[in-house]
Formats: structure tokens, sequence, C-alpha cells
């Protein structure tokens, strides 16, 4: 049974939610592998590039998903929250020279943004496969 059109703009939207966490996934293995006390060059610009260009466009295309699939509120929110966060994460390395502190949360709103936007990849996966399956009959 073909999916309808709002059924395949769910599942777009879950693929983008899970190319946004491989985004991430992919962000943190290029911060280690700048880390000199792990063998790297100490130049996070690679790291630095990937997540300005690649997770961003990955986090808005979420959020355009998610606007296309008319997805529900709820979703909404949570996916306007997921891209917020991505907002701060680019934000918190420019905070090293006046507030330090701040700038040090940036690994662990690393690990926050990688947990909300797995929980909300799987959240999305599971709606999609929910729409695109039938309906069980009265008789069966």
């Amino acid at each position: 049974m073909p999916l309808r059109g709002g059924q395949a703009l769910g599942r777009v939207h879950a693929v983008a939610a899970l190319v946004f966490v491989a985004a991430i996934v992919a962000q943190v293995v290029l911060a280690g592998l700048a880390l000199s006390n792990l063998g790297g060059s100490g130049d996070f610009s690679g790291h630095a590039e990937f997540g300005y260009t690649w997770v961003g466009l990955a986090a808005l295309a979420v959020l355009v998903t998610a606007l296309a699939a008319r997805r529900p509120r709820r979703d909404v929110a949570i996916v306007i929250g997921l891209f917020v966060q991505y907002i701060v994460q680019t934000l918190l390395p420019a905070a090293r020279g006046s507030m330090p502190f701040v700038a040090a949360l940036h690994p662990l709103n690393a690990m926050l943004l990688f947990a909300f936007a797995a929980w909300y990849a799987r959240h999305a996966w599971r709606a999609a496969s929910m729409a695109s399956t039938p309906p069980m009959s009265a008789e069966g």
C-alpha cells in the first residue's frame, strides 16, 4: 500500500530527525579527532565548520519537515526547542573570552542536544510508522 502525501512527509521528517542525530554524532567524532591529548592536531576548525554548516542544515531540515508534515503542535514545539538549543550550542564557544564558565557548558549542552534529538528521532520514527500502518478492521 503506497504512502499518502502526509504519511510520506512524516517519513521524510523522521529521516531528517535521524540525520540530525547522525550529524551530532559526526560532530562529536570531529571534536575527538581534534583533541591533542588523543593524538589530534588541536585544530577544531573542521569541528566548527561541520557544526555551523551540516549540523545546522540538519537542524533546519527537521524544523522545515516538521512544519511540512503538519506534525502536532507539541512536536513542532519540541523541534523549535531543539533548534534553539542548537543555536545556543553554536554561541557557547564565543563566550570563552568573557565568560569561560558559560563556554565550558558547550560539551554538556552537546550531550543534552544529542539525548533530546535521539529521543525525538525515535518519537518521530514511531509516529511515522504508526501512520503508515493500516488500521485493524472490525472483523479481524
